[in-house]
């Protein structure tokens, strides 16, 4: 049974940038992700909870990496009953310590796969819209000449960040709190990782004010971190390969001298 199930009615996709600061847990993660949890004000912010969710992300490429080659990536996401498909490219560096990408995110459908196919140059199915809802993601998927080269399951507790005393109050960032764990084959390997992203036009500095703050309050828990979740699954994968990360796991989660090594492994691997 195929197992594809579409956003709810009215639910949105997305063809924008998304622009966000990351920075990684390094150490005494639980206490601090449950500190950061807490936090209800931060500047003259509010952080409004939003409800606990689970990512199951899984990413593809081809059988020559050509995606990887052009720096782009591509993805199925579970979320409860949703199944969304996204690809993410233009990735860049903008004002000094934020990211930023080009992130198309759309409902798994028939009309989706063969657009996101087009736009990412690979293989267009040749499979009736019929066919399509009867059989499984990987097969469809596998049609257009890609497999899986990376799983990852992310626990998110997410806050909504909206300036004091608006009215009406809009949401300008989202500040994430993120457990994430990598299947390699029969090993598990996790990190916690903090994100502030921006949700609205003008949100930049918004992400700035709220960064500086969290980086001067959690020193020296908090590491910024300038690589996204999947190239730091590809080093941490290269280096579980070379026995290289085995004295910095500890009941599957990384020690904090783990990232110095991955952050190597990536330097190394764009030189």
């Amino acid at each position: 049974m195929a197992n594809h199930t579409l956003p709810p009615k009215g639910s949105s996709s997305s063809n924008a940038f998304e622009s966000e600061i990351p920075f990684l847990i390094k150490d005494d993660s639980e206490r601090v992700r449950k500190d950061l949890a807490g936090i209800r004000h931060i500047l003259e912010y509010d952080l409004r909870p939003k409800p606990p969710r689970i990512l199951h992300d899984t990413y593809y490429d081809t059988r020559e990496n050509s995606l990887r080659r052009r720096r782009t990536t591509h993805r199925t996401r579970r979320l409860g009953d949703t199944l969304l498909i996204s690809s993410k490219s233009d990735i860049r560096r903008i004002s000094g310590n934020i990211i930023r990408r080009r992130e198309i995110e759309l409902p798994w459908a028939y009309d989706s796969v063969r657009l996101l196919a087009r736009n990412l140059r690979l293989k267009t199915t040749a499979m009736s819209s019929s066919l399509f809802q009867r059989i499984p993601v990987s097969r469809t998927l596998a049609e257009m000449g890609l497999h899986v080269i990376q799983e990852r399951r992310t626990r998110r507790v997410a806050r909504d960040i909206v300036r004091r005393g608006t009215n009406p109050t809009s949401i300008v960032a989202e500040l994430a709190i993120d457990r994430v764990t990598y299947t390699f084959e029969k090993i598990k390997v996790g990190f916690s990782e903090v994100e502030i992203e921006a949700k609205a036009p003008g949100g930049l500095p918004t992400i700035r004010e709220v960064a500086n703050e969290l980086l001067s309050k959690y020193k020296p828990f908090l590491q910024q971190w300038s690589h996204g979740k999947f190239v730091t699954g590809l080093a941490i994968r290269r280096l579980l390969e070379t026995k290289t990360l085995r004295p910095y796991l500890e009941d599957g989660a990384l020690k904090p001298g783990a990232f110095q090594l991955i952050d190597l492994a990536l330097q190394s691997a764009t030189a």
